[in-house]
């Protein structure tokens, strides 16, 4: 990380820059983000077994002999 006062580069566990003694910015930790569980199954389960079942239903609804 460089240091904002003076661009000197410093380790990312430094607490001051090394050259100026100017205090560091603490680095930003980014969370990780939480699948959304539905029961036990993840939303993008949930979606595939919708679709295997919906897709045949609807197929042989549209698919009827016309009469």
């Amino acid at each position: 990380m460089n240091c904002p006062n003076c661009n000197t580069w410093n380790p990312d566990d430094k607490d001051v820059c090394w050259r100026c003694q100017t205090p560091m910015p603490k680095p930003v930790v980014k969370e990780k983000r939480k699948p959304i569980v539905f029961l036990g199954l993840p939303l993008w389960a949930w979606i595939v077994v919708l679709v295997i079942f919906l897709v045949p239903m609807l197929g042989q609804c549209f698919m009827l002999p016309p009469g």
